[in-house]
């Protein structure tokens, strides 16, 4: 078995995708890797999230993860040389309600790696809070929408969509006030969402 003690995981990310590529299984990265690439390394996780975008069968999955060292343990790939877990979401690829049909890919150290575009993961991470209320999941957005500079504005319409103006209105103002306080780090950042939410109350 080869040993991914020393192996980042974004270059894990790459040595599985284009593994499973070989045996003609298309996949997709989401999820926290896709923040942590999208944030350059604001946010860590230590978890894989791919979707199968061509809808082959477990079995063939399991196959060529166990090519790579890796089992399957309840609903993720463990692989006993590293503490990186990888998890297959079932598909189809959306994001709330949309379906999504076009990708992209990011271009790491290590090679390249299919992803969904910021846009998109950012709208992910606003449906996770609209619908789980996970607050690291807004502070996610927030963290890829500062980082590249993008308009906050092109979120609303997915919110309202989404069923919550309020998501919408919260993440405006937060964005406003990270904007006005050179607010940049993961830590400041839950920091005003904890401070704009208790002014609520």
């Amino acid at each position: 078995m080869k040993d991914f003690g020393n192996t980042s995981i974004t270059a894990m990310a790459v040595i599985v995708a284009e593994h499973l590529k070989q045996q003609n299984i298309e996949v997709v990265l989401v999820g926290g890797l896709a923040v942590e690439i999208y944030t350059e390394n604001l946010y860590l996780t230590k978890d894989i999230d791919l979707v199968n975008t061509n809808y082959q069968k477990p079995r063939l999955l399991s196959q060529s993860m166990a090519e790579l060292g890796f089992r399957k343990q309840g609903r993720v790939y463990i692989n006993e040389t590293t503490d990186i877990t990888i998890e297959f979401p079932p598909g189809p690829l959306a994001v709330g309600h949309n379906l999504i049909k076009d990708t992209t890919v990011a271009h790491v150290s290590h090679g390249s790696i299919p992803i969904l575009y910021a846009k998109d993961v950012i709208k992910d991470r606003l449906a996770a809070f609209m619908h789980w209320q996970d607050k690291q999941s807004l502070i996610q957005a927030l963290a890829i929408v500062l980082k590249h500079a993008l308009n906050i504005a092109a979120f609303r319409e997915f919110c309202e969509q989404e069923g919550s103006v309020y998501t919408y209105q919260l993440f405006e103002r937060l964005y406003h006030c990270a904007l006005d306080e050179g607010i940049h780090t993961m830590e400041q950042l839950e920091a005003l969402l904890t401070q704009i939410m208790l002014n609520e109350i």
